[in-house]
């Protein structure tokens, strides 16, 4: 009777510990083409979880989702929480995402200001 117990608490650690991995998905998704959105912050930058994120509202009304780089990425690149303030405009370049109904992109470059931020550097 514990052996089955132990079996199945065993497997619970195993997938809770994948799931992070699981949930990284590169640039999978957002393919779809270069894209450059000039926007209003709604949500300033997070650096918790796999990727930095944060939420801009680009002219037409439309909330994006932009994704960072992962935390030390984006810190090291200077971009931290609480730089942009809530309400400031953003500019971001990198890759749509390939449904044209969704608002996301993964971004390289973040500017604010006379501000670069490139989070993943070019090669």
């Amino acid at each position: 009777m514990k052996r089955p117990l132990l079996q199945g608490f065993l497997l619970l650690v195993l997938a809770a510990t994948a799931m992070p991995v699981l949930a990284h998905h590169g640039w999978a998704g957002n393919s779809a083409g270069e894209v450059e959105v000039t926007g209003t912050v709604v949500t300033g930058v997070t650096l918790a979880g796999a990727h930095g994120t944060m939420q801009i509202k680009d002219a037409d009304g439309n909330i994006w989702d932009i994704t960072l780089a992962p935390g030390p990425r984006t810190h090291r690149a200077g971009l931290r929480e609480n730089i942009i303030p809530v309400g400031a405009e953003v500019t971001v370049f990198g890759e749509r995402n390939e449904d044209p109904e969704v608002f996301e992109a993964k971004v390289r470059r973040v500017v604010w200001q006379d501000q670069v931020f490139d989070v993943y550097p070019p090669e």
